[in-house]
């Protein structure tokens, strides 16, 4: 096993972690604000990890209802009009 302290871990990085969590968390927390009820929810997950909290709400709120959408409207297109 690799042991770790943090005493080997420079101030400077830890700084840097923790900013980019609470900026990908603020900015998880005002968008799904906006856009759904579970802003909370977003806020919190956002501080756990980068980037698969902000990959994930990309694929959930952003790109599938946008691909929702667009294969929608390519089957309207492909219907005669009657």
């Amino acid at each position: 096993m690799h042991n770790t302290n943090l005493e080997t871990i420079p101030v400077w990085a830890l700084l840097l972690v923790a900013c980019i969590l609470l900026t990908q968390s603020l900015f998880l927390f005002i968008h799904s604000r906006r856009h759904t009820k579970y802003y909370w929810i977003w806020g919190i997950v956002g501080l756990i990890q980068a980037p698969g909290p902000l990959i994930a709400y990309w694929f959930v709120h952003i790109y599938w209802p946008r691909r929702k959408e667009h294969l929608k409207r390519g089957k309207d297109r492909s219907k005669p009009n009657k």
